[in-house]
C-alpha cells in the first residue's frame, strides 16, 4: 500500500511539472548587437497550453564571468515576443526565460559597442587630438580673441627646365663681308688731320712767282754776259 501512495505521487508531481511548462524554445537574437538598440526576442510555446496571463523572467548570461542579469522579471508569456532593450556591457551573452517550469535558455549572442565609442578618450584620460579635416570642409574659425594660424609659407616654385644643349650641333661659319665697291676712298680733309703742328700751304703766292721769275731772267743775263765775254 505505501508503494502504491508513493507511485501516484510521483505520476502526480510529474503530471503537474508538465502541465506548468509554458515556453517550448527561447531563439536566439541574430546578432552581433549594439548597445542602446531594440532587439527583438521570440520564443514557442508547447502545443496545447493556454499562456494567457502567464509570465516569465527574462534574464542574460555573461558567459566569461557567469554572472546573470535580469532583463524583465514579468515577460508576458502568450505574445510569443519580446523586444529587448540592450543595456548589458560588451560581451558574449546568452539569455534565459524562465516560464515557472524552469529556465529555457538561447545560444549565444554577442554585445557590441556602439560604432566610435571606443575613440571617446585618449590614452592617460587625455582626449585625442583633432584630426584632419576632410577634403573641401572649410577650417573652423578661431575662438574670439584668439590668435590668427599661422598659415605654412607658400612653397617655392620649381626651376623652368633647361633647354637641350645645343653646343654639339655645328655652327654655320660667317660668310666674309664683301669690300663695298661702290663707295669710293674719301679724301683726308685738313679736319681729319692729327693733331699736332700745322704744315705752311705749298701754294706759291703772288709775290713768290714774281721773285721766281726775276731770278730766271738775271740768271740768262749772267750766261749771255758770260758767252760775250769768251
Amino acid at each position: 500500500m505505501t508503494r502504491l501512495l508513493k507511485l501516484a505521487t510521483i505520476i502526480l508531481t510529474v503530471i503537474s511539472f508538465a502541465s506548468a511548462q509554458i515556453v517550448d524554445t527561447l531563439n536566439t537574437p541574430i546578432g552581433p548587437v549594439t548597445q542602446g538598440a531594440n532587439v527583438p526576442v521570440t520564443w514557442t510555446l508547447i502545443a496545447g497550453v493556454d499562456a494567457t496571463g502567464k509570465t516569465g523572467a527574462l534574464s542574460a548570461q555573461d558567459m566569461a564571468s557567469k554572472n546573470t542579469i535580469t532583463i524583465d522579471p514579468a515577460v508576458p508569456l502568450a505574445p510569443k515576443t519580446y523586444t529587448w532593450n540592450v543595456v548589458v556591457p560588451p560581451g558574449t551573452y546568452t539569455l534565459g526565460l524562465n516560464d515557472g517550469a524552469g529556465l529555457k535558455q538561447s545560444g549565444t549572442v554577442d554585445v557590441v559597442a556602439p560604432a566610435g565609442a571606443g575613440g571617446a578618450g585618449g590614452a592617460g584620460g587625455k582626449a585625442p587630438a583633432p584630426g584632419a579635416p576632410a577634403p573641401g570642409t572649410p577650417a573652423p574659425a578661431p575662438a574670439p580673441g584668439a590668435p590668427a594660424p599661422k598659415t605654412a609659407p607658400a612653397p617655392a616654385p620649381a626651376p623652368a627646365p633647361k633647354t637641350p644643349d645645343t653646343a654639339g650641333t655645328p655652327n654655320t661659319p660667317n660668310t666674309p663681308n664683301t669690300p663695298n665697291t661702290s663707295n669710293t676712298p674719301n679724301t683726308p680733309t685738313p679736319s681729319d688731320t692729327t693733331t699736332g703742328p700745322s704744315t705752311p700751304a705749298t701754294t706759291p703766292s703772288s709775290a713768290s712767282s714774281i721773285f721766281s721769275g726775276y731770278n730766271v731772267v738775271f740768271s740768262l743775263l749772267g750766261v749771255a754776259i758770260a758767252m760775250v765775254q769768251f
